[in-house]
């Protein structure tokens, strides 16, 4: 692989999709459709912007059909639309047949070093890489002996395993994808009616493939169950020695059933031996984290506000996509303020947020989340309207007026109600829909 000095692409993001022409040999190959009309993803595709040329390598991770695939076309196209040669642009998808003798690090480097033989900067931009054996060896030679920015996607925590993190240190940037957040929804599939909107997005989620679908319950379930299927094949089989399918699948269905509320590796294996599932803490363990590393779930932890450390157990867990919590419970009825819960930890997360679960002795305050010098305590609730529902709500966040003062603490109540917003002793009380719209 030759190593020649960068090309100047420029600066700015450029709007309009683009077109790239005719596949090369030494080029994109069959990836991208310049036919294809993708719908634009602005946040994520400035980020790659961002970090364009910046010596690290991008790994862009989540779960399957969040649209991490669609994300690199479009960056394909912007690159090419900022003058970037099309044979300097490398790009494979290894869930493609036309990569299945790509099996390991040898002929990954072999076919790299075929398309860039010649002198000059490429951008290298590899799906699904985990596909590939010992591709961290591939990706680390292209580092030292290219010219080359990379950008790899993956849909398992795998892909940042120990021995890449060991090869790698320092030297890579994780960009998180996530299914549609709710104002992406909106844009994407068309709508204006915000309550109706968020009624179809807590149900059926944001995978952009199941909004394709529309309202249809039955396309959607059918879809989602085809992800969620596939996930489990691809992302967790490979990584998790699953001996009893139906086991794992009650696990997944007990997380999903359990969203909003604290979970121990006891609860699922007493909900599992009443069904007369017996099964070992120790598998249990394995399955939750095999969930967790396929990006279907996030775990959010419990931290002692007063003491400032981390506390052991009691662990909540979130579906990363309301709609595979739907598809798993079959659609249930009720549990709106669950819903409401798990769309606000999702859209935190999706802001950059870390979240966690805030305690304070006796106290627990549903998420305190922290992004640089921001710093946020939020309640979520269906509705406040009852003065006693009120007051529950408003007491852990009034115990935390001392953090408020101190720490530049913003204390808020999110709610479906539309009346009694407002600010009361310093805690915002603000309608959901329109801080999910912000």
């Amino acid at each position: 692989m030759a190593k020649n000095k960068r090309i100047n692409d420029g600066d700015g993001l450029v709007s309009g999709a683009g077109t790239l022409g005719e596949a090369t040999a030494g080029g994109i190959g069959q990836f991208d459709d310049a036919t294809l009309e993708l719908k634009p993803r602005p946040d994520y595709l400035a980020t790659l912007a961002k970090f364009l040329d910046n010596g690290a390598i991008k790994v862009i991770s989540g779960m399957r059909r969040c649209g991490k695939s669609s994300l690199l076309i479009m960056l394909a196209r912007y690159l090419r639309e900022k003058g970037v040669p099309q044979s300097n642009i490398v790009m494979a998808n290894f869930e493609s047949s036309e990569f299945f003798d790509v099996t390991d690090y040898r002929s990954l480097t072999a076919w790299l070093h075929k398309r860039m033989k010649d002198p000059g900067h490429y951008y290298v931009l590899l799906d699904e890489v985990q596909l590939v054996d010992h591709w961290e060896r591939a990706i680390n030679a292209l580092r030292v002996d290219a010219d080359a920015d990379v950008y790899l996607t993956g849909s398992n925590a795998y892909l940042l395993s120990s021995q890449l993190a060991t090869l790698l240190s320092g030297r890579y940037e994780e960009i998180n994808v996530y299914p549609l957040s709710f104002k992406e929804f909106m844009r994407y599939a068309g709508l204006s009616d915000s309550r109706l909107g968020l009624e179809r997005y807590l149900r059926f989620g944001g995978l952009p493939p199941v909004v394709d679908q529309g309202d249809d319950r039955q396309l959607a379930e059918t879809m989602l169950s085809g992800i969620y299927n596939t996930v489990v094949v691809k992302d967790v089989v490979q990584h998790v020695q699953i001996r009893n399918m139906a086991i794992f699948g009650d696990v997944a269905r007990f997380l999903a059933d359990t969203t909003g509320s604290s979970v121990a590796v006891t609860n699922i294996e007493h909900r599992l031996a009443s069904a007369h599932r017996k099964t070992a803490g120790g598998t249990i363990e394995r399955y939750v984290q095999g969930l967790v590393d396929a990006f279907l779930f996030s775990r959010a932890r419990r931290y002692d506000l007063k003491g400032g450390t981390w506390l052991q157990g009691g662990e909540k867990y979130y579906p990363a996509d309301s709609g595979i919590r739907d598809m798993l419970l079959d659609f249930p009825t009720g549990d709106l303020g669950f819903a409401l819960e798990n769309a606000v930890y999702n859209e935190l997360r999706v802001r950059g947020f870390d979240v966690r679960i805030g305690k304070l002795g006796a106290i627990e305050v549903d998420f305190i989340a922290t992004k640089g010098e921001t710093k946020l305590a939020l309640q979520v609730t269906a509705t406040m309207l009852e003065d006693k529902t009120r007051q529950r709500e408003l007491a852990p966040l009034r115990q935390l007026m001392p953090q408020a003062v101190n720490e530049g603490l913003r204390r808020m109540v999110l709610t479906y109600d539309t009346v009694g917003l407002g600010v009361v002793d310093g805690i915002k009380i603000v309608n959901a829909v329109d801080w999910l719209l912000e």
